[in-house]
């Protein structure tokens, strides 16, 4: 069926390299290796008239000796089509994301998570998203703490950053000025000035007034 080989007297028949002689001596069949396990193959075996062929399960790659299979690695390849980061396993690969970012439908895009309109920040009064990230600030009058989402109220008298020029009264976020009796608040809020209570005639003095620092005196 295949080769023949003279001999004194006779012959013999063999048969080519991937297949064996049926007990007739003279018809030649394939061999299945993959059948009879006996290929080599680390994973998938594939039978062929006279031989046979391997290949590897998806996310594996035959090495040179074409038999047996090992893991391609994505991530190291730059093959595995992630945003962000990649992470390797065994005859695959998975994405994720950033902090600060989500992964979508797709299991490899990251888009930013906007932490204000989800609520998700922290922060006790403005909050202001950025790429990955997001950041606390106060209404005025307020400060932030060390946690960086925390406002508390800045007691502007205590701090002597009121600017008023006499009383001073801390409210939450704000404050205001305030003047000893005798004396009246500028339009600007802040600096009080005495009131000349001779002039404006409100002393009820009978004949002579004289005006003071913050009052006044009859005579």
């Amino acid at each position: 069926n295949q080769n023949c080989t003279n001999t004194n007297g006779s012959y013999f028949c063999s048969c080519y390299p991937g297949y064996e002689i049926l007990n007739d001596n003279r018809t030649c069949v394939d061999i299945d290796e993959c059948a009879r396990n006996i290929s080599g193959c680390n994973q998938n075996c594939t039978n062929t008239i006279g031989s046979y062929f391997c290949s590897c399960h998806s996310g594996y790659e035959v090495l040179n000796n074409n038999r047996t299979c090992v893991v391609i690695d994505e991530c190291a390849r730059n093959i595995n089509r992630c945003n962000q980061n990649c992470t390797n396993t065994n005859g695959s690969y998975f994405c994720s994301c950033y902090p600060g970012y989500q992964i979508q439908d797709d299991n490899r895009t990251c888009v930013d998570i906007d932490e204000c309109t989800h609520n998700t920040s922290g922060c006790n009064q403005n909050c202001t998203n950025t790429i990955g990230s997001y950041l606390c600030s106060c209404y005025p009058g307020y400060e932030i703490q060390d946690d960086n989402r925390t406002c508390v109220d800045v007691d502007e008298c205590i701090h002597n950053i009121s600017g008023c020029n006499q009383n001073c009264t801390n409210t939450n976020g704000s404050f205001f000025c305030s003047c000893y009796p005798g004396y009246e608040i500028l339009n600007e809020y802040r600096t009080c000035v005495d009131i000349d209570e001779c002039v404006r005639n409100i002393s009820g003095c009978n004949q002579n007034c004289t005006n003071t620092n913050g009052s006044y005196f009859c005579s």
